[in-house]
């Protein structure tokens, strides 16, 4: 068989050069009230496998961003929601990876996919575009019922502009965006206090008890916030 990332052949779904050089994300703070976390860092074997996913429709390819992901959902997580893709781009290329990603997890853990969100029919693609030049990310609520301790899914996180739009958009009860990579980009958010907020590198397995009191914290501050605010926040496709 052939490596998922560099198509070498390979006794597995990867071979062992792209299995060494996957590395693990850190978790970080996106925003107010919403923690991320992801398998790895979107780089080398991992940003191949994501690329193939997307753009080649490759649902193999999600098979080792699955697994990592899974293993840092903390316990407490309650149900998975996908971030979805804008419509034409899933008729285009024929997946929508936060579905699948979803799915897969779910497979694994247990627990519930609820498509609480609606995606636009279009907006540009914002890889390699400077923030001005970017299209506000908007979503609606599906009316479905969001869980306290929901996650929401995607493929990868970079300025995380786009998860808070869907965090926002839940009135802020999810206050964990699980993801299979984290760009080396990533643009640091605010704190609660308004002060920025440090990138804890990973060590080891995630400490899900950790993890999960900061989610319980978070869910109190999306309390206070002003649920009023609009939807749409400037950021990404992550294409």
């Amino acid at each position: 068989m052939l490596c998922l990332a560099c198509t070498m052949p390979s006794d597995g779904p990867l071979c062992e050069r792209c299995r060494l050089q996957l590395r693990p994300a850190p978790e970080i703070t996106v925003g107010s009230g919403l923690v991320g976390v992801a398998g790895f860092v979107h780089e080398g074997p991992a940003r191949l496998l994501v690329h193939a996913l997307k753009y080649r429709g490759v649902t193999a390819a999600a098979g080792p961003l699955i697994e990592a992901m899974a293993d840092r959902l903390p316990s407490s997580a309650t149900a998975l929601i996908p971030v979805p893709r804008a419509r034409l781009r899933v008729l285009r290329y024929g997946v929508d990876p936060a579905v699948i990603l979803a799915s897969g997890v779910a497979n694994r853990t247990g627990l519930p996919v609820i498509p609480a969100l609606r995606s636009r029919w279009w907006w540009r693609r914002h890889a390699g575009r400077s923030r001005s030049e970017r299209d506000a990310v908007s979503f609606e609520a599906s009316g479905r019922t969001v869980f306290r301790g929901a996650v929401l899914v995607d493929d990868v996180l970079t300025t995380g502009a786009t998860m808070l739009a869907a965090s926002v958009t839940l009135r802020g009860l999810p206050t964990l965006a699980l993801t299979g990579t984290i760009a080396s980009r990533v643009k640091q958010g605010d704190g609660p206090s308004g002060g920025a907020v440090t990138v804890h590198p990973s060590r080891g397995p995630n400490d899900r008890n950790t993890l999960r009191a900061r989610m319980i914290d978070d869910v109190e501050l999306s309390r206070v916030r002003d649920p009023g605010r609009g939807h749409n926040r400037d950021g990404e496709e992550h294409e």
